[in-house]
């Protein structure tokens, strides 16, 4: 295999092992839960940091990258919630509605425009925040200031992408990245 495609599909490879290794938090005894969710929010900022000093930023990443995220915090929020009962079930399904409503937005612009949105720097926070948050709790540093802090990020992004996908709906012309 050629080096420089090796390298230009690296970030896409830590992508897809974190979405694929994601789940295993669900079955993970407790004891190990953290040291496996630590490199795969490691992963997270390592491939986005990869793909843009690489200059391999693709469609498939624009939508592999935050699939993967999805999946990793849901799963980190689950196993907190449901298996450790740190955190209220609320915040769980707020998270998840907020990425259903991401999910089919996506799908509109994708559709009406054949080109996949960037990551909005909101939704890129709320990640690095949700994540920092999971980390704590599943460290058994859950707090209610976390909460309230993730649940604002959520808050926050969520109204972002409503707004970046209604503009471009009614600008009638493509996005930029």
């Amino acid at each position: 295999m050629e080096r420089s495609y090796l390298l230009t599909n690296l970030p896409n490879l830590l992508s897809l092992l974190r979405l694929i290794l994601s789940p295993t938090l669900l079955f993970a005894p407790k004891d190990y839960i953290i040291f496996i969710f630590l490199p795969l929010a490691i992963s997270d900022a390592l491939d986005g940091f990869l793909a843009r000093k690489l200059k391999a930023q693709t469609e498939l990443g624009k939508v592999l990258d935050p699939l993967a995220d999805k999946v990793m915090v849901l799963c980190g929020l689950f196993v907190c919630t449901f298996r450790f009962n740190l955190l209220p079930p609320a915040f769980l399904y707020a998270v998840l509605s907020r990425d259903l409503f991401l999910l089919i937005g996506g799908l509109v612009l994708t559709s009406r425009y054949g080109k996949v949105p960037s990551a909005r720097f909101l939704g890129k926070a709320f990640t690095l925040t949700l994540s920092l948050f999971i980390l704590l709790c599943l460290a058994g540093y859950s707090s209610q200031f976390m909460l309230w802090v993730s649940a604002l990020m959520l808050f926050l992004s969520w109204l972002d992408y409503a707004l970046f996908g209604l503009k471009r709906l009614r600008s009638q012309t493509s996005f930029s990245t």
